[in-house]
């Protein structure tokens, strides 16, 4: 009586049903291209060279790949396995992807495939000028009613030295193509291992468990049982019970054909029934020994134990991703259509009259951008989603700049050696004044001279004002005409020549300014107040100083009217001293007197010259420069679209090659996602877009945000997902 068959075939059988829309689904995304703007779930097999890794791709699909020493896998070959029914014929083809043109070439036997990946991996190395391709891939799809529906991509093994006749930069490009799979976070790493080498040793590991710390995308199978030296297999049971170094998805063991049987060109028919009898009959490994549960044994052993975890595992992934992969493909279509629309679109103009209709719309878009731009009105979209187009938010932090900058140059009155240095500055400048009068012109020299400290800031401030201008003016045209580099062109060196002499012109007006300013004066009443208010600080910081030093000898006594009268008396007398020295007749209270004014006077006049030069640039540079170029710009488009001046129409609307190909790779990529919609629209799985690690809130009458498989499930959804 013949055995029944092993729950993993049975599992593999069951889940076929349910895996093939999706692993198709996935597929077909893959054979849009889609790969190359987010990342697909997928199993990519790694390991060192010589692992193993084509004898376990050969034992899953049932056809041989190429073999030899060294870097046998040059480029990455993506094996897509569909699941016949029974009796059906077993079919195969190849290509290269991305798609060179050329038809897949249709495979008449197995033992084609591996000639064919050898051609197909040459043509791709050719193609690259290289002995490795980083950027393409073989594709080998097979269909027959011995495969599992899965979908492996093999990758080249890890390279740790160069051999005769390779380029040291192989190792950098194996290993960069291995690093680019590994971070990808829907790509599950399938390990192959030696089981006849420390597991602790494998670099595969140690690069997994850098991508992936928890090892939660990681499931390790190890190869060449037979090659265990005796006495070490329980350390190896120990790996796959996955009690050394763990993996959340564990491990599997498979026994391929051996070097010796590859060479007697057993049939893989022949190999599936030695590996059966290798696990079923070996002194460690037998069903017998019971070192491996028996529980455990259809998920732990052999290649049908492989291949159903792997499947399982795939479709699992593709589940619980696709709603995600969905609300990316529904916001990239959406960025590809907005960035066509920004270079032009299908909107670009071919001939004289809608040039000049281009000429006039860009112009009159520039013009009316710059001055709300300017004048800080943001409503725009342009100027809303473009915070350096922001011309007067800008300005602002220029004219703070100033300010600061101004400010920090303020003296410090209240320290002693400036008072010290403007006592000598009083008695320099004495003159026939009676005692008890200030000669003024201490007031005067003082503040003309730190006046004039101020003009390099002023200059740097001017310098920059017209610079934002011109920068803001220089991305405005970008983006309005991202297409057109020779229109930028001539309408920036219009501008440019407009605004450096506007910046010219203001100079005159900021030099009146200073004018102004050098010679001191204010009607202002707020420097009377300024007065007061530094009088009153410096009052209520001698009445401090005083109460704290009243001595505790006149707080001490039984008397209480006597202990307030010794403190009143002290208070009195240091009050006095104070006053004297502070608002008597003589050299420190004039001094005092004289630190007050100019305190209060610099702060009117650094007030006041910050205002000016402001309100300078912006109304005699801002106001008149705006107006200039909304003239000049009208008037060359109005010279430039005269019939005589089509060469020069022709000449600003001829298109950047760069754009054009920018275009059109905005272009593909819409397509991409509109075709990969489609076919997600058309599988008949039934996804609702969610963005990843979004919160789920309660909603009862919403359609679950997720994969749903059924109406019923449908109906009976009770959560939503915020975007």
């Amino acid at each position: 009586m013949a055995d029944p068959p092993s729950p993993s075939k049975m599992n593999t059988d069951t889940l076929s049903d349910a895996a093939r829309p999706l692993i198709d689904l996935i597929d077909t995304l893959r054979s849009h291209g889609v790969q190359q703007d987010l990342p697909l779930p997928q199993i990519a097999v790694m390991g060192d060279q010589s692992a193993g890794k084509s004898s376990v791709l050969e034992a899953i699909s049932g056809v041989p790949f190429p073999r030899g020493t060294g870097l046998v896998t040059r480029c990455a070959t993506q094996l897509i396995m569909s699941r016949a029914p029974p009796g059906a014929a077993w079919t195969a083809s190849a290509c290269v992807e991305p798609n060179d043109g050329a038809a897949p070439i249709k495979l008449e036997k197995a033992e084609d495939v591996a000639d064919v990946i050898e051609k197909l991996t040459a043509k791709l190395c050719e193609r690259e000028g290289g002995a490795f391709s980083t950027t393409a891939a073989v594709v080998i799809k097979l269909r027959s009613p011995d495969v599992p529906d899965l979908t492996l991509l093999d990758l080249p093994g890890i390279v740790r030295t160069a051999v005769a006749g390779q380029s040291q930069s192989v190792i950098g490009d194996v290993n960069s193509l291995i690093e680019t799979y590994l971070k990808q976070e829907r790509t599950v790493v399938l390990a192959v291992i030696p089981a006849n080498q420390d597991v602790a040793t494998i670099d595969i590991l140690q690069k997994a468990k850098g991508a992936d710390p928890e090892g939660a995308r990681t499931i390790a199978v190890l190869t060449k049982p037979d090659l265990i030296d005796q006495g070490a297999e329980k350390e190896v049971l120990e790996t796959l019970l996955n009690k050394r170094a763990p993996l959340k998805l564990g491990y599997a063991m498979v026994r391929c054909r051996n070097q010796r049987e590859n060479e007697a060109q057993i049939s893989m028919t022949t190999a599936r029934e030695r590996e059966k009898a290798f696990f079923d009959a070996h002194a460690f490994w037998g069903s017998d020994a019971l070192h491996v549960p028996r529980e455990q044994r259809y998920t732990l052993l052999g290649v049908d134990a492989l291949t159903g975890r792997l499947s399982s595992l795939l479709v699992t992934r593709i589940r619980k991703a696709l709603p995600a992969i969905k609300y990316e493909l529904q916001n990239q279509k959406k960025e590809a259509e907005q960035e066509y629309k920004r270079l032009g679109g299908d909107n670009a103009p071919d001939d004289p009259i809608k040039m000049r209709a281009a000429l006039v719309d860009v112009v009159t878009r520039y013009a009316a951008l710059m001055r709300q731009s300017a004048r800080g009105n943001y409503g725009h979209t342009l100027l809303a989603q473009n915070p350096n187009l922001r011309l007067f938010g800008r300005h602002q932090v220029v004219f703070k700049d100033l300010k600061d900058s101004v400010g920090d140059t303020q003296p410090a009155f209240d320290d002693e050696r400036f008072t010290k240095h403007l006592a000598r500055e009083m008695h320099a400048f004495r003159g026939r004044e009676l005692p008890g009068f200030t000669n003024s012109q201490v007031f005067y020299g003082f503040m003309v001279k730190n006046i004039e400290e101020w003009r390099p800031f002023v200059e740097d401030c001017r310098a920059q004002y017209v610079a934002t201008t011109i920068r803001v003016s220089d991305e405005l045209l970008e983006a309005l005409a991202p297409t057109y580099p020779s229109l930028v062109s001539e309408i920036r060196q219009l501008v440019t020549t407009i605004l450096e002499e506007a910046g010219d012109r203001v100079q005159r007006k900021l030099d009146d300014v200073f004018a102004k300013e050098s010679d001191p004066y204010t009607t202002n009443e707020s420097m009377l107040e300024l007065v007061n208010q530094i009088r009153m600080k410096n009052f209520d910081i001698a009445l401090r100083s005083v109460l704290d030093s009243v001595p505790p000898s006149a707080l001490v006594g039984d008397n209480e009217e006597k202990k307030s009268a010794a403190a009143a008396a002290h208070v009195k007398r240091k009050l006095g001293q104070w006053y004297m020295a502070t608002h008597g007749v003589n050299t420190a209270s004039k001094v005092e007197d004289m630190c007050t004014l100019l305190e209060a006077y610099w702060d009117v006049a650094t007030k006041r010259l910050v205002d000016n030069v402001c309100m300078t640039l912006e109304h005699d540079f801002a106001n008149f420069s705006l107006k200039k170029l909304e003239e000049s710009c009208f008037l060359f488009a109005a010279d430039a679209g005269v019939p005589e001046k089509t060469d020069l129409l022709e000449r600003l609307f001829l298109q950047d090659p760069r754009v054009v190909q920018q275009r059109k790779a905005a272009l593909e990529k819409k397509g991409r996602m509109e075709a990969a919609l489609d076919a997600l629209g058309e599988s008949g799985l039934r996804v609702v877009a969610e963005r990843a690690n979004s919160v789920k809130v309660e909603a009862p009458k919403a359609l679950a945000a997720g994969f749903v498989t059924s109406d019923r499930e449908a109906s009976n959804a009770t959560l939503t997902t915020l975007p």
